[in-house]
């Protein structure tokens, strides 16, 4: 019989309550704790019985049954808990960002490498179905010339979450430059050039944009897009089509169903998925459960300090291509 590993969640709001989804179907988890510095809202939510409820993190790391912590609170609170997590001897699983600089991010890895402890970044598109296939079908294509991604979110977060979020790049955006690196493998882009906009007031007045396009090329000549947008009314829009000399290769938006209805008024489709809670529900299950095996197998990372680093530093340069408007020359300008 396998040990069950004792877990904590760490912030109980959105990603949170994906993964208590997640965890409640999940064969090899005790949770063992909650924890959100909100007493109302941990009372509002179904718990496993036997679950006890915290306002402070301070029980859980000095618990020495807890195998494993989710961290899902705010953005700037990320770091702090990591890190704290780990240098307890706790396996850490987070939403991303891992911190607000490239050092906190260095120092995340650096700490789960020195406790030997795993850290798993919650860049769940990695456990999608359809891009595992898509990128698993590459080589039919053979040279890979064009990717355009299209990742349009459904509902606009709240203001509340945007003002702290890190901004689109390190909030949004990042999700697609790793899902780049998951397809492609390690590979920095020569140049990367960015329009942008804030077609929000209130966005704009954080100094971020709701609108915008990234477009890269690489040393090989491959021409890398990105459009994407914090409200898409019709749905939540997530495609990627990918051309190469020998063919194309599309990953489409999930729809409900597959009925389409023909009338003399045109035809109807069913909608894309309405959020990304729904077009992601079994990637968030995935996720879990390759930290639940990793944990078990001593796998450290499901994302390298190699790939997590190169996807900051991408975000930083986008956010500088878009307030400078200029094509920045990433590679000099970024890895020499």
């Amino acid at each position: 019989m396998k040990k069950i590993l004792n877990t904590a969640i760490v912030g109980m709001g959105r990603a949170g309550g994906f993964h208590l989804t997640s965890m409640k179907v999940i064969d090899g988890f005790n949770l063992k704790y909650a924890v959100d510095p909100d007493w109302d809202k941990l009372d509002s939510i179904t718990l496993p019985s036997d679950t006890i409820k915290l306002t402070s993190i301070d029980q859980v790391l000095a618990d020495p049954d807890v195998d494993a912590i989710i961290v899902s609170s705010p953005t700037e609170y990320h770091y702090d808990y990591i890190i704290k997590s780990l240098n307890a001897g706790k396996h850490v699983f987070t939403e991303k960002p891992l911190g607000h600089g490239l050092a906190e991010v260095k120092e995340c890895f650096d700490t789960a490498k020195s406790n030997n402890k795993a850290l798993h970044l919650g860049f769940m598109r990695r456990f999608d179905k359809n891009f595992i296939a898509l990128k698993n079908n590459l080589p039919s294509i053979d040279q890979l010339r064009m990717v355009k991604t299209s990742s349009r979110d459904n509902p606009k977060p709240s203001y509340e979450y945007l003002a702290t979020s890190g901004k689109i790049f390190h909030d949004m955006l990042i999700h697609d430059f790793d899902t780049m690196l998951f397809l492609l493998g390690v590979k920095a882009p020569k140049t990367i050039n960015v329009l942008a906009k804030a077609y929000d007031d209130k966005i704009a007045a954080m100094d971020d944009y709701d609108t915008v396009l990234v477009t890269m090329q690489f040393d090989d000549g491959l021409i890398y897009t990105i459009d994407t947008s914090r409200t898409s009314v019709y749905g939540y829009d997530q495609r990627i089509e990918v051309f190469g000399s020998a063919g194309m290769i599309t990953a489409d938006n999930e729809l409900d169903n597959s009925l389409s209805i023909y009338t003399k008024d045109g035809i109807k489709q069913s909608p894309t998925r309405y959020s990304f809670p729904q077009r992601y529900k079994n990637a968030y299950l995935g996720e879990l459960e390759h930290f639940e095996q990793s944990i078990r197998n001593g796998e450290l990372w499901n994302v390298t300090k190699e790939e997590a680093v190169l996807s900051h530093l991408i975000a930083d340069a986008g956010y500088v291509s878009a307030r400078e408007g200029r094509i920045v020359n990433f590679k000099s300008e970024y890895l020499s």
